[in-house]
């Protein structure tokens, strides 16, 4: 049998598995990567909503370093975590993040201050897809501090207490929603945590469900569905030239931003990620109609996967 360390549990982590399948490779990855966090002292949780045949498979392999536990999606990360862990301090990461044990300390510390904790993620190695990511991040941070939809965050969970009604099921951005519900956030914008950077094909089918996150932001979503019928204007009424003139504000704006946001994370954020900034500013402002498309032809979305897992808790039996 496995011997446990006898190190105090200093956390709970936890993971969520949505995808129908993972390659051989990434599992093996997540697993040798669960397997350090477990000897140094987290309790680690695999919330895994994929279908039977691949829940079974990623058992196989996951259950020596974690407690797998099968899930309906959607799940409510939060409630879930805090129903399942073991600690007072946990932490939510997506399957592709890579803390180190610096990291996990320096979150913990930060939870003894605050209710949540956001930190902020940064891809390495950074493909050209990655780089067009890491441009987004860097506008963001260069308009506010808080990481635009974090991959990974920690809080306490005496802190859902007050929070009556509170529901994140389904929720891609679990920290605004905990906001919302009036949790003392806190944006760890010095704390940076690695992350994996996603496969073509999965980056690429991403793109109109993370222009679709954004139409809860109107001033956001209005600006890129103008962006593309404005240049045409400018283009038939006022002629190439001025058409390329706006054009290359948006991107140099963008270029700025991102600048500014580079601030204080040049050792994570190469300076090439800069120049993606207007690629990420086009690749959304053509993803905000393909997201449209979807929601007209989807209308309120598309079934959700159920894992057909034995074992469930209560607490996840729900569909939502």
């Amino acid at each position: 049998m496995r011997q446990k360390p006898k190190a105090d549990r200093r956390c709970s982590y936890v993971v969520s598995i949505e995808k129908h399948a993972a390659e051989p490779d990434d599992l093996r990855s997540l697993a040798d990567y669960l397997s350090i966090l477990d000897i140094n002292g987290c309790d680690v949780i695999v919330l895994d909503s994929s279908p039977r045949d691949v829940f079974e498979e990623n058992r196989r392999v996951l259950r020596w370093v974690a407690r797998h536990v099968g899930a309906r999606a959607p799940i409510d990360v939060v409630r879930t975590a805090a129903e399942l862990a073991r600690t007072e301090k946990i932490i939510i990461a997506r399957d592709d993040v890579r803390y180190d044990v610096t990291d996990l300390h320096d979150l913990c510390a930060l939870l003894d201050l605050h209710e949540v904790v956001e930190p902020q993620d940064y891809l390495d190695p950074l493909p050209w897809w990655g780089g067009i990511e890491a441009g987004r991040m860097l506008v963001h941070r260069g308009v506010e501090p808080m990481p635009d939809r974090g991959a990974t965050f920690g809080f306490r969970r005496g802190a859902l207490r007050g929070l009556r009604g509170f529901d994140a099921a389904g929720a891609r951005d679990p920290v605004r929603r905990l906001a919302a519900f009036g949790a003392e956030v806190f944006s760890a914008f010095e704390l940076f945590v690695k992350r994996c950077p996603p496969a073509l094909s999965e980056w690429w089918s991403d793109r109109p469900r993370a222009a679709d996150d954004d139409f809860s932001m109107p001033v956001k979503t209005a600006f890129f569905f103008a962006l593309i019928p404005m240049t045409m204007l400018l283009l038939v009424f006022g002629g190439t030239r001025m058409a390329l003139t706006v054009s290359g504000a948006v991107a140099f704006a963008s270029i700025a931003l991102a600048l500014r946001g580079r601030s204080g994370a040049s050792a994570f954020f190469p300076l090439r990620a800069c120049l993606y900034a207007p690629l990420w500013v086009l690749e959304r402002s053509v993803s905000v109609y393909w997201a449209l498309l979807r929601k007209v032809r989807f209308g309120a979305g598309e079934p959700a996967r159920v894992a057909d897992a034995e074992g469930v808790p209560g607490a996840l039996r729900r569909s939502g």
